[in-house]
């Protein structure tokens, strides 16, 4: 089961950016990708894994190579719903006694979002309390969710979409 196990504050803090767009569509597409994230992350406090695996194209791609907690993790890249399953069991049954993730932020640049997140969790192996910020890059296609690269920062996550504050 994909959302088991996970426990998840949802958007308590959440605030949208909408960053502007050359056309109408283009802003229209990026809210529409934060509806398919927000549903996502709400799908993931319910356990609702149908519904999360919906969301993402059937050779989606995960990328840690750049992620703070990718050490934590067996492979850098977790490559469709098989691979999406392989990166929970490793992070729920495996990496954490406990965790909590918060959305801080979202932010919609055409066909890419940037999520800011704030995990809290305590290591199975290590029993280290763990409270760090990160964020991922959503790169969306045709509706669905084909790329999520997560980094260590904001500013890192603002620079892969070539934004910069």
């Amino acid at each position: 089961m994909l959302c088991s196990r996970l426990h998840f504050r949802g958007f308590l803090r959440r605030r949208d950016t909408f960053v502007a767009t050359r056309r109408d569509t283009g802003r229209a597409m990026s809210r529409e990708n934060v509806e398919v994230v927000r549903r996502v992350y709400d799908a993931i406090a319910r356990g609702d894994t149908a519904t999360v695996l919906a969301a993402y194209d059937l050779e989606v791609e995960w990328e840690f190579t750049r992620s703070p907690f990718g050490p934590m993790f067996k492979q850098d890249v977790y490559r469709g719903h098989d691979g999406m399953r392989a990166f929970t069991r490793e992070r729920y049954e495996e990496a954490w006694t406990e965790i909590e993730d918060n959305l801080d932020e979202v932010i919609a640049a055409g066909n890419q979002i940037i999520t800011v997140l704030t995990s809290r969790g305590r290591g199975r192996a290590s029993g280290v309390e763990v409270d760090r910020t990160h964020a991922g890059v959503w790169t969306f296609q045709g509706g669905k969710i084909v790329r999520v690269e997560w980094v260590g920062t904001r500013d890192e996550a603002l620079e892969a979409v070539g934004l910069r504050e």
